[in-house]
């Protein structure tokens, strides 16, 4: 693999200006991966050439980037700047509830810098970030993060256009999916709240009472996520103004849910008792044609772009240690890939609330053809990998990292 290292690459710089260093060479957006280097730094690769194209180089144990985040058509991308190491949120017993780890972070900010090089932009935030969402115009980034102030989490939303971020509204846990028109966004709060939110903060309550699930989804006209009718649980299908579409299943304990961009499936995976991170239950697809069970045990689950494939994680005990493994479903046949161990960053930071991050970003390439991730492979190294899918090769080491994921 062809490997070069731009050491000069994009400039980090505050709003009002460069540092002086030279700017970015061109780069095409949507074809890029983003990743979180071991030193803490964000960087890009670009599988075409095996380039790798430095985005920061100043991370010390003290001031540290994290969240890199694509914007919905790749051309810009987001990440955190903090004035410590953020650990994230970690998952807690149960798969669907969030548990805040305090964070001593006084001073954070979002920057952004253009795919195609050139100055970051810096802005202030209220509270440092630990995850974010863009609009699906590019206009407006979301953010949660835990507040010092109030100890609490809370919400916020940055508007690119003015350079401002806010505090919006707060809620523990909190997860949410912005509409399609980028207007209002559907929120699933303190796990018994479910409302649309404006911009502005304005909030308009739904009348369904929500099941234990945590991120809605939403695409194109279509909302999906559960709710509670006496003792039934139940996942449902509704149009874009919470009307009801269809029912997907009843379920027991707890689920968690991934909508098909053609806005007829939906992928679930049905929580039981003894659920943990790593095998939370059977994955299972649901389509107005009937219902396949995809997997007996999964993790988590990503669909492609165009709808065509699913990505899920399955525990793998085969070996002498604990493992897991990607798969990929294309309707009909599953390829299993290569056994690995998740870094520590995934496990704690995204593995818990994959269904969130389903909602904000991609693991898999805009075709649908490839699909990155970070881990060890025994006796072939650690760090980020990419895996073809259409080729029956070993997945290709880009280089050290804690996580990835693809431009839109």
């Amino acid at each position: 693999m062809k490997r070069l290292l731009i050491a000069t690459a994009l400039i980090l710089a505050a709003c009002s200006g460069s540092d002086g260093k030279p700017e970015a060479e061109p780069l095409e957006p949507t074809k890029y991966i983003a990743f979180l280097g071991d030193d803490g730094n964000i960087s890009t690769y670009d599988p075409a050439t095996g380039v790798i194209t430095t985005v920061t180089d100043d991370a010390t144990p003290g001031s540290r980037y994290s969240q890199p985040t694509w914007s919905p058509d790749g051309s810009q991308l987001a990440f955190v700047a903090s004035s410590a190491p953020v650990s994230g949120i970690q998952a807690s017993v149960s798969p669907v509830r969030v548990a805040l780890q305090a964070q001593a972070q006084t001073t954070g900010s979002i920057r952004i810098v253009a795919a195609a090089g050139g100055e970051t932009t810096t802005i202030p935030t209220p509270f440092v970030p630990y995850y974010m969402y863009w609009s699906p115009d590019g206009t407006q980034l979301a953010f949660l993060g835990l507040d010092a102030s109030t100890g609490r989490q809370s919400f916020g939303l940055l508007d690119l256009a003015t350079g401002s971020a806010d505090r919006i509204d707060t809620g523990q846990p909190y997860f949410f999916a912005w509409s399609p028109a980028s207007d209002r966004l559907l929120i699933h709060a303190a796990n018994r709240e479910l409302y649309y939110l404006a911009p502005d903060g304005t909030k308009q309550a739904l009348e369904a009472t929500p099941g234990s699930f945590s991120a809605p989804g939403w695409i194109g006209d279509t909302q999906l996520f559960p709710v509670q009718e006496g003792r039934r649980q139940i996942l449902r299908l509704f149009d874009q103004d919470g009307n009801p579409r269809r029912d997907a299943t009843d379920f027991g304990r707890a689920i968690a849910l991934g909508l098909n961009p053609d806005e007829e499936r939906a992928a679930y995976i049905n929580i039981g008792a003894g659920a943990n991170t790593f095998g939370l239950g059977p994955l299972v697809v649901n389509s107005p044609a009937g219902v396949t069970e995809v997997a007996e045990l999964a993790a988590a689950f990503f669909w492609s772009a165009d709808g065509e494939r699913l990505l899920y994680l399955t525990p793998d005990t085969t070996g002498e240690h604990f493992g897991l493994r990607w798969n990929v479903w294309d309707g009909s046949e599953t390829i299993e890939f290569e056994r690995y161990l998740p870094t520590t960053t995934f496990v704690q930071q995204y593995l818990p609330f994959f269904g969130q991050y389903a909602n904000s970003l991609s693991l898999l390439s805009p075709d649908g053809s490839s699909f990155t991730f970070a881990g060890t492979i025994e006796g072939r190294g650690q760090g980020i990998w990419v895996q073809d899918i259409r080729r029956d090769t070993p997945a290709e080491l880009v280089g050290p990292g804690q996580f990835s994921t693809w431009a839109p």
